[in-house]
């Protein structure tokens, strides 16, 4: 029986567009920023906290002209540039009034606790737990053991809603039961309804 819900933060609670804000810039300078942030090894370095977001705009500043240096520094503060997952908030606010206990587990970097205000459906939170502050990644089954562990949860009774489908997998194979979120709110009601967690 699910007694607790967990969110991924990217794509489901909050937009991660990359290449949405990078296809306005001149195609050598888009080339150039992308491997320089989103395709380096850093960025993931990052999401697991071996880096600092500080220290992540001083090596990506390295790598790109000094003409990018401003934009790039934009792009390391992604989360400036995009908005919350319409009609996502509307569901947390349905599950935590209907009892569910609920929690984020996300790949993301230390710089997650200062735009995390940024985030309205995180009032409803009981538990954050961030990839960076245990250096861990989805989808490794450590993180999924390691946060059941820190909220004193059973598998058995968690379902995870995440956008990538390996981190459903890995969710599933430490025995938790999950949703691929594709964007579509309905479905996501739908998925839900048929678990009897919300009504349709």
């Amino acid at each position: 029986m699910i007694r607790n819900i967990v969110f991924d933060m990217g794509e489901v609670l909050y937009h991660f567009y990359p290449e949405e804000a990078l296809s306005a810039l001149p195609q050598e300078d888009r080339r150039i920023l992308e491997g320089a942030i989103f395709r380096h090894p850093d960025w993931i370095r990052q999401d697991r906290g071996d880096v600092t977001e500080a220290e992540l705009m001083e090596l990506v500043r390295a790598r790109v002209p000094e003409r990018l240096w401003e934009t790039a520094d934009q792009f390391v503060r992604w989360y400036e540039l995009t908005s919350p997952v319409d009609g996502v908030e509307e569901v947390v606010r349905e599950l935590h009034e209907a009892g569910y206990p609920l929690y984020l587990l996300s790949n993301a970097g230390e710089a997650f606790h200062r735009f995390r205000v940024r985030i309205p459906a995180l009032r409803c939170f009981r538990g954050e737990f961030v990839s960076a502050d245990y250096h861990l990644l989805k989808p490794h089954a450590e993180i999924y053991e390691k946060f059941i562990e820190v909220y004193g949860l059973a598998p058995a009774q968690c379902l995870f809603i995440d956008d990538y489908p390996p981190n459903i997998e890995g969710a599933k194979n430490c025995g938790w039961d999950g949703i691929v979120f594709r964007g579509d709110v309905a479905e996501l009601r739908r998925e839900l309804a048929e678990r009897g967690i919300l009504s349709h």
